[in-house]
């Protein structure tokens, strides 16, 4: 048996994915260490794996984020914001995450490192010798960033070409909007290794997130994604990391509606940017009040607020949550804001999808639902109550969206994601001894 070291940027959507990964592990026989933010030393635990946490200096509750840095708030665009958040929550990380990974391997020599896509503590062991250190194994929890001359800069959200044209426009993209956008990004991220003595990255730094690991796996099918000639061999695709199916479910008194005959939709914010139901759920409500011939279905992620409560229209649910494996085999189609992981499960399901989001990476997402052929992009996080009503029952009326979301159903099917990975850390070579930092 081996040992994994599994370290996680401490985000929801980064550590979830990487604590399925430990407890596959585990139960494989494996020893894990996982290494991430204290508060989340119960889960941690909970899947077999011993545990590390954070140094204080990079501990804090993702929910507090404002607090530890109030200067973002003050910031006048997104953009700003972005870059901010890149330099202050991921660059600066870096000393304390890599001194930690050092700490840990002086007594538990880890036959690899597993980590998320943002996760750059490990940049100053990739830019050293590779006889110094275990092999590095990204995952890929959202869509693929990697520059290519077959796509735009990622964040424009703008569809694949490998025309000549195509290929001339993403190649000028590419290069003035890495300096333009994010070179004062970069210059902070090599500032930090250069302090650190390990040299300036070789790359972009979101394409050295991609190409520095010995692996980088991606949590989709190919599909799912733009095509590119130049895709490193170290990249593969290994399906989605569908949520685990859950135990003692008790559904609620309507469940038996769902197979009523009418179309069931399903309206979600997710599980963080739901604070605001009136971004998505509230205008989907509305849209499709009295319909019918649907049945709607909102999650809100956490209590139902009263206001929301109280205006429920009479073919429409609202429930703080439900088991995606329980229901989604029941939904005719879903309007998300556009998390990577809630739409690879519903196209693991044959589900198509309306997406209107706008944070993060949601527009590539989106940008991927609209090009893949399985759903329509609204392209605003905040759409208006008819743009969903005219989506969703375009989406229903047109064939071709279920027929393509059943074509990725099937080629998901392909894979098991947390197998694939397993199969993949226990190919790559054992490593007899390392030497300490």
């Amino acid at each position: 048996m081996a040992r994994y070291l599994i370290a996680a940027t401490a985000l929801p959507g980064h550590v979830l994915p990487m604590l399925a990964i430990a407890q596959h592990l585990t139960g494989l026989g494996h020893e894990v260490r996982v290494h991430t933010a204290s508060q989340c030393r119960a889960q941690a635990e909970a899947t077999g794996a011993s545990f590390t946490p954070f140094a204080r200096a990079i501990d804090g509750d993702y929910r507090d984020l404002d607090e530890r840095f109030p200067e973002r708030r003050r910031l006048n665009s997104p953009h700003a914001q972005l870059c901010f958040g890149l330099k202050h929550f991921f660059a600066d990380a870096i000393e304390a995450q890599h001194a930690g990974l050092r700490a840990i391997l002086e007594d538990f020599e880890a036959d690899a490192i597993v980590v998320d896509t943002m996760f750059c503590g490990t940049f100053p062991l990739l830019l050293g010798p590779r006889d110094e250190r275990p092999a590095v194994v990204a995952v890929g929890i959202s869509a693929l960033p990697l520059s290519s001359c077959d796509t735009a800069f990622f964040g424009t959200a703008l569809p694949p070409s490998s025309t000549p044209e195509g290929r001339a426009r993403n190649k000028a993209m590419n290069a003035n909007l890495q300096q333009a956008m994010f070179g004062d990004v970069q210059r902070h991220f090599d500032t930090v290794l250069r302090r650190l003595g390990a040299g300036a990255l070789p790359a972009f730094f979101v394409d050295a997130m991609v190409r520095m690991p010995d692996l980088y796996l991606q949590l989709t099918g190919p599909s799912f994604e733009y095509p590119r000639s130049d895709l490193p061999a170290s990249v593969r695709f290994v399906g989605p990391l569908l949520a685990p199916a859950s135990r003692d479910f008790t559904p609620p008194d309507w469940w038996d509606e769902l197979d009523d005959g009418r179309s069931a939709v399903l309206v979600t914010q997710g599980t963080l940017a739901n604070q605001n139901p009136a971004q998505l759920i509230v205008p989907t409500l509305q849209a499709l009040a009295g319909d019918p011939k649907l049945l709607v279905i909102a999650t809100t992620g956490g209590p139902v607020p009263p206001a929301l409560s109280a205006n429920v229209p009479t073919n429409a649910r609202v429930i703080p949550f439900l088991p995606y494996d329980r229901l989604l085999p029941k939904l005719h189609a879903m309007v998300t804001n556009g998390g990577y992981g809630s739409v690879n499960h519903a196209l693991s399901l044959g589900v198509p999808l309306v997406v209107a989001g706008s944070s993060e990476e949601k527009p590539e997402i989106a940008a991927r639902v609209a090009w893949s052929g399985v759903g329509i992009n609204l392209g605003t996080a905040q759409p208006a109550a008819r743009q969903v009503g005219d989506a969703v029952r375009k989406l229903l009326a047109t064939p071709s969206y279920r027929e393509r979301a059943n074509a990725l159903r099937e080629e998901f099917a392909r894979h098991r994601a947390l197998h694939g990975i397993a199969q993949a850390l226990e190919a790559l070579p054992r490593v007899e001894s390392l030497e300490a930092a």
